[in-house]
C-alpha cells in the first residue's frame, strides 16, 4: 500500500484511498478506495478499483488520489507519470460514487509544467471564502533531481470540468 489518503465526503462517512506498487514491476497501476469503519480503525467491504494507468500521460503509474465531492459529483484527482521527469502531471476522473465506477476526464491532465514549474503532482485541494485551491509540488525551472516545492493555484469548476489556473506564473494573494 502506498501513499494512503482518508478523507470525509460530506456525509461523514471515510473512505481510504491508495494505489497498488504495480510499476515497480511493470504491472498495471491502480487507484483503490475502501470504506472504514467510523472510527477511522478498521476497514469495510471490500476494496474498489477507481483508475488504473490506461492513458499515454500516465505512463506506468498513478497515484496520490485526493477525492472530492462538488455539486453532488465525486472528483477523484491524481498524479501520473515518472515523478522526476518533466511529464509527471495532474489527472482527474468523476466517479459516481466513493467507491465507482469512475471515468478519466478527456481533458486530462489538467495540470501540467510550465511558468517554471515542471513535474506538478502530488495535490491537495481545499475550500477557502468559496475559493477552490489546489495546493501540489513541483521542481523549480529546469533544475532536474528532487528538489520540490510548493505551488498553490485556483482550481475552477466550470461548466462539470476542473480547470487549473496555473502554474502561476507570478506571485498570488495566499487563500
Amino acid at each position: 500500500m502506498r501513499s494512503p489518503r482518508v478523507g470525509h465526503l460530506g456525509d461523514g462517512s471515510l473512505y481510504l484511498l491508495w494505489k497498488n506498487d504495480g510499476n515497480c514491476c511493470a504491472l498495471d497501476t491502480w487507484i483503490y478506495a475502501q470504506r472504514l469503519s467510523p472510527d477511522g480503525l478498521r476497514l469495510l467491504g471490500r476494496p474498489a478499483r477507481l483508475v488504473k494507468q490506461d492513458a499515454g500521460w500516465e505512463a506506468s503509474v498513478v497515484e496520490a488520489p485526493t477525492l472530492s465531492k462538488r455539486d453532488g459529483a465525486y472528483v477523484l484527482l491524481f498524479s501520473g507519470n515518472d515523478y522526476a521527469s518533466d511529464f509527471y502531471a495532474v489527472g482527474h476522473a468523476t466517479c459516481d460514487r466513493p467507491l465507482g465506477p469512475c471515468a478519466d476526464a478527456p481533458e486530462n491532465p489538467i495540470l501540467k509544467a510550465g511558468c517554471g514549474a515542471t513535474g506538478p503532482g502530488h495535490q491537495a485541494v481545499f475550500d477557502v471564502d468559496d475559493e477552490t485551491w489546489i495546493a501540489y509540488h513541483a521542481r523549480p525551472g529546469q533544475e532536474g533531481g528532487d528538489k520540490r516545492v510548493l505551488w498553490l493555484d485556483k482550481l475552477l469548476w466550470e461548466d462539470g470540468r476542473l480547470i487549473v489556473k496555473g502554474p502561476t506564473c507570478g506571485e498570488q494573494p495566499v487563500p
